[in-house]
């Protein structure tokens, strides 16, 4: 978010004194606006008017810390045995059996049955809005 940065320092997390010198120390940086360090959690929010990168050489030379990116890990989504779509459509179906059962007839069990045939394909439960007419 432009104008607000937050740094986690998980390694210093608990440590008050550090970070109450981390505050102190950016606050007396140019561009900064606001500090609010949180030990108990390890991150500080920075409200900053320059970018943040230049924060980041400030704080270096004042000999506070030196930023670190560190790299993204990309989502690595296990392979499902079943399809998403298909556990959804049954889950529905079952809800609008269990509200049926309940005596839950309109508007819970309608909906879930309406929605649980829009996924088995049954577009003509589901109406004709999907062609665009």
């Amino acid at each position: 978010m432009p104008g607000r940065a937050r740094l986690r320092i998980i390694e210093r997390r608990g440590d008050t004194v550090f970070f109450a010198a981390i505050a102190t120390g950016l606050s007396a940086l140019p561009g900064v606006h606001h500090v609010d360090a949180r030990p108990l959690t390890g991150s500080i929010v920075i409200a900053h008017g320059p970018s943040i990168a230049r924060i980041g050489a400030a704080a270096e030379q004042a000999g506070l810390f030196a930023l670190v990116e560190t790299p993204e890990e990309p989502a690595d989504w296990p392979e499902l045995p079943i399809d998403p779509q298909f556990a959804v459509m049954v889950g529905l179906g079952l809800v609008a059996v269990w509200q049926l059962l309940r005596g839950q007839i309109f508007p819970p069990a309608v909906t879930a049955a309406w929605y649980a045939a829009h996924l088995a394909g049954f577009s003509a439960f589901a109406g004709s809005h999907d062609d665009g007419e």
